[in-house]
């Protein structure tokens, strides 16, 4: 599959590592100089996949670029709608219902999933650093896409889990506001991840 990267920062960096052995990745920058990259848009035209991992706020200054080369092609949000208070991190006012939804609506023709935003980056490189396998749920309205991505996800070293429709995006952004919130200020800081413990007994009430 053709993965292609909007952004080369520590997010791009990580999942490419983590992916380019089964797929093929490119990155989408302003002004590319080295293999592997290319405009926003050839990269967009390019790709089967999309992946956006500019930090937020950024993405609304690439979509008009990307826009039209993505119609029909699943654009993963991996971005984090993070604004610091007093209290610590936490959601932008600005990212409501969520980060992902508003994308979604500002590329309607394009299949918004958000995923690959729980963890930190440097676990994205290789999951199997932690002791049990981390989760990495998905959220979006469209069955190709989630298929495709849920594919992805399992690629890259994580338990990929399926968290229905996109409105669920802002759950999954509000999980990552933990993981943020604990590396920057709580007691575990940036070495852990979440994981899934299931039961041994099926039908268990």
């Amino acid at each position: 599959m053709k993965i292609g990267f909007i952004g080369k920062g520590k997010v791009a960096q990580a999942l490419s590592a983590a992916l380019k052995a089964c797929h093929d990745v490119r990155f989408g920058v302003r002004e590319p100089s080295e293999a592997r990259q290319g405009s926003l848009s050839e990269v967009a035209r390019w790709a089967d996949v999309v992946i956006l991992t500019t930090p937020w706020r950024v993405e609304a200054e690439v979509v008009a670029e990307i826009a039209p080369h993505v119609a029909g092609k699943p654009v993963i949000d991996a971005t984090n709608p993070v604004a610091i208070s007093p209290n610590g991190p936490g959601i932008s006012a600005d990212a409501q219902p969520s980060a992902a939804e508003r994308l979604q609506a500002s590329l309607p023709k394009s299949h918004v999933v958000k995923t690959f935003n729980q963890i930190g980056a440097e676990f994205m490189a290789d999951a199997s650093v932690l002791n049990i396998k981390p989760v990495m749920f998905a959220a979006t309205d469209n069955e190709a896409a989630k298929k495709a991505v849920l594919s992805l996800v399992a690629d890259a070293g994580f338990e990929a889990v399926d968290t229905g429709p996109l409105a669920n995006a802002r759950h999954l952004e509000s999980l990552a506001m933990l993981w943020i919130w604990q590396a920057a200020k709580g007691p575990l800081g940036r070495n852990f991840g979440f994981a899934l413990s299931h039961a041994q007994t099926k039908g268990i009430t």
